[in-house]
């Protein structure tokens, strides 16, 4: 009984050390916000309410549990029933963000993570296939506005917008769009069925490795518009263009 307890203690003082960095950088984002990053503030609260408690009850267990001799907080009579609510809760969080955020719901990385290239300058080239096959380089394309849309199978948000996107596609292809599908290198096992069971018909190429990293992106859905001198016009953004900035970029 006494090793459980002392597991316990140790397990909550790692909860407290992360749950204390992520509200500092929830805070410091807060009133610092970075460029070109979305933030699902729903999901950013709903953290912090569970982790402001879970670091104040569960600090305190700890400190109750390291010391029994001192009877700190002996009087506290809740306190281990509510650390441990709260320990629960926070272990399913991180498991919720561990497997349905990384692999299949929001993929944004840390908002500082994203590091600009630099609009007007030429955009880096790329040759991939697509789901038939064929071959699409993006300087073949030059005379065409290019929207990219960097996504993944695994990834919650990117599965969301894809309808967007098709949309677009249908909406903008005869007028002088490309859009360009990118499917991160990494989960590409389904890629080819999730396209076919959606009938999404705007090219994707899987990214050979190098795509993503020439473009800067570590979060996904990333997209970008490129005009059509190859130039980077947009971007890079966690949500697709507006039909009045591809319009824009087509009268050009």
């Amino acid at each position: 009984m006494k090793l459980l307890k002392i597991l316990l203690a140790l397990y909550q003082a790692v909860i407290v050390a992360l749950s204390a960095f992520v509200i500092f950088l929830c805070i410091y984002y807060f009133f610092r916000p970075a460029p070109n990053v979305t933030y699902h503030w729903p999901n950013i609260v709903l953290a912090f309410l569970i982790l402001v408690p879970t670091t104040i009850f569960c600090s305190c267990n700890v400190v109750k549990l390291l010391l029994p001799a001192r009877n700190i907080f002996a009087k506290w009579k809740n306190l281990a029933r509510t650390s441990t609510i709260l320990t629960v809760l926070w272990t399913l969080l991180f498991g919720y963000l561990l497997i349905f955020q990384t692999y299949g719901g929001s993929c944004q990385t840390s908002p500082a993570g994203i590091s600009s290239l630099q609009t007007g300058k030429l955009a880096p080239d790329f040759i991939v296939k697509d789901q038939p096959g064929e071959t699409i380089s993006l300087s073949g394309l030059r005379g065409k506005v290019v929207l990219l849309d960097f996504w993944g199978v695994w990834c919650g948000p990117c599965r969301q917008k894809l309808p967007h996107t098709q949309k677009i596609y249908d909406q903008f292809k005869d007028k002088g769009l490309a859009v360009i599908g990118i499917h991160s290198a990494f989960g590409t096992e389904k890629t080819a069925d999730f396209i076919a069971e959606n009938n999404y018909t705007f090219p994707t190429g899987i990214d050979p490795g190098h795509i993503a990293k020439d473009y800067r992106v570590n979060a996904w859905p990333t997209y970008y518009l490129i005009d059509k001198k190859g130039r980077l016009a947009w971007g890079p953004k966690h949500a697709p263009p507006s039909e009045n900035q591809i319009e824009s970029l087509l009268k050009d």
